[in-house]
């Protein structure tokens, strides 16, 4: 996989000033993406882990210069949250959020974070990201996908099955 998505620089210039809030399709590597930021894991927090989500309601969050949220926009409160944490952050406090294509329709309910962040979309795989040349990889993307997992696996058989599931679970997850 790219180590380098085409979203790490703005990433990077824009932690220095905002929130960075990176939305996008499901499995598309938002968290691959911001892990590639932090120096450990401890600034990870994930609100689908029960453990995870009670350090983030105490407020007991990991001591390190990047907090990334994962998945946060499931809390009912969580604009308010990241308001008030964003304003009293430590110095230098710097904030990732990364969360399913939805986070991207919640950030127009309320204006709690006016300001306060920028939004960035990660997209599937493109040629472009690939710096492919040749005809036989434009076959291969056509082929496989530009999803990172289907892609990455190599063969048509994987794609198509991960393509199922993922399916599945759009239609019963996403749209139920």
């Amino acid at each position: 996989m790219p180590q380098l998505r085409y979203l790490k620089t703005q990433i990077e210039k824009d932690l220095t000033r905002k929130m960075v809030f990176v939305g996008g399709p499901r499995q598309v590597g938002k968290t691959t993406l911001a892990m590639n930021f932090l120096e450990s894991e401890k600034g990870y927090l994930n609100w689908d882990s029960s453990d995870h989500r009670e350090m983030i309601l105490k407020r007991e969050l990991p001591i390190g210069p990047l907090w990334i949220f994962d998945e946060i926009h499931k809390y009912r409160l969580w604009r308010n949250y990241l308001k008030g944490l964003y304003d009293t952050r430590p110095c230098g406090q710097k904030i990732l959020v990364t969360g399913s294509a939805r986070l991207d329709f919640y950030r127009f309910s309320g204006d709690s974070l006016h300001g306060r962040y920028h939004y960035l979309r990660l997209h599937p795989l493109s040629l472009a990201e690939l710096k492919t040349q040749k005809q036989e990889d434009l076959m291969q993307l056509l082929h496989l996908g530009g999803f990172p997992e289907p892609f990455f696996s190599g063969t048509e058989i994987d794609a198509k099955r991960w393509s199922r599931e993922y399916r599945t679970r759009l239609i019963h997850e996403d749209l139920n």
